[in-house]
């Protein structure tokens, strides 16, 4: 088949959970081409040469500096959406137009739809939970999802439908019908290494700005007093660095591998609360403490759902204290242990049908 793969640039997560369903297709000797931009386009070139690939803009991103205020913005964000969408779906049918494809896989771009051909739509996040769990502005967010995925064959969830990771975010949904769901399990660019787990904290520095540096400042601060081997990766590529100081290694960047090998050895993950990254230490099956960015509705959700569900501790970003609550953490015992390869064979046994 001749494959159009459209991955939203919201954050490397996406390009990332892509990665083992776009290799998956190439094993079966399908032609791929990938619309996606920005460091999400840089990532897939290095990672699968060759696929064929369209520089694609992205919607603009609705996040804000202050939780509270998301409803708010969000709100206003949503005839910006709509218009982007539309403009989107006029581009992504110019495509069809000049090129034939037999199936589209589509992650989180809402525009990549047809009756014409076999349209997928994947997402984790098919209700938005605001602040307070305001039931009216999730009600009317999930209809909203509904309403602009209702072109596709199917949706696509990477998660479990039983025992599962995102908890509200896509499951006991109201308006979407069972059939036209598909939860795939978890999707997982990592590969399990068979090494000594001689790390007792790999931290990793993430998000957008100024709550990154603000976090970054924090870990920094605080690592040093932290007992054992700590590795820290700030997340800086334009920066080319590695410096210790007694039991703490800083990277400015790790290549992909190098944070593979990090997660496979590291005792405890300290890090942000996205999706991807719980997804990866599901895959991997280790202990995490999670510190959302503040803002981020969904990385605060995810946090608190498992805090709940007793598998990951986490703290506020301006609570975080690393000695106490890396030992609190170490208690909390990691989500079960999930294979991201059973995901991509009900994903290749899904487009079949």
């Amino acid at each position: 088949m001749n494959v159009l793969f459209g991955t939203c640039t919201w954050g490397l997560g996406h390009a990332t959970r892509d990665l083992p369903l776009i290799k998956a297709l190439l094993r079966k000797k399908h032609s791929v081409t990938i619309a996606t931009s920005g460091r999400s386009l840089e990532f897939l070139k290095k990672e699968v040469p060759e696929c064929h690939f369209i520089d694609f803009p992205d919607y603009p991103l609705p996040y804000t500096k202050k939780a509270m205020l998301f409803p708010i913005k969000f709100t206003s964000y949503l005839p910006r959406m709509f218009k982007a969408v539309k403009q989107e779906r006029r581009r992504f049918r110019q495509l069809l137009h000049k090129n034939r494809y037999d199936l589209v896989v589509a992650d989180c771009r809402y525009g990549f739809s047809s009756k014409r051909v076999p349209c997928y739509f994947m997402s984790h996040q098919l209700r938005f939970i605001v602040p307070k769990r305001i039931k009216f502005a999730e009600n009317t967010m999930e209809v909203m999802n509904y309403a602009l995925s209702r072109e596709f064959k199917k949706v696509l969830v990477p998660d479990n439908k039983g025992f599962n990771m995102t908890g509200d975010l896509s499951h006991n949904l109201k308006f979407f019908d069972e059939y036209d769901v598909e939860y795939l399990g978890i999707l997982s660019s990592m590969e399990r290494m068979k090494v000594k787990q001689d790390i007792d904290y790999f931290i990793s520095i993430s998000g957008p700005e100024p709550q990154r540096t603000i976090f970054q400042e924090k870990v920094l601060k605080q690592a040093k007093d932290l007992d054992g081997d700590v590795v820290i990766t700030l997340g800086k590529p334009e920066l080319e660095f590695t410096k210790r100081k007694d039991n703490v290694l800083i990277h400015s960047c790790l290549s992909v591998k190098q944070q593979q090998e990090m997660m496979n050895r590291a005792k405890l993950v300290i890090s942000r609360s996205g999706y991807t990254t719980m997804m990866d230490l599901a895959h991997l099956g280790k202990k995490a403490l999670y510190i959302p960015t503040l803002g981020q509705t969904e990385q605060i959700y995810l946090s608190d759902y498992h805090q709940r569900m007793g598998t990951y501790y986490s703290v506020p970003q301006k609570k975080l204290k690393l000695k106490r609550d890396v030992q609190i953490a170490r208690k909390y015992p990691g989500f079960k242990q999930q294979d991201s390869r059973e995901s991509v064979k009900r994903f290749l046994k899904v487009i079949k049908k």
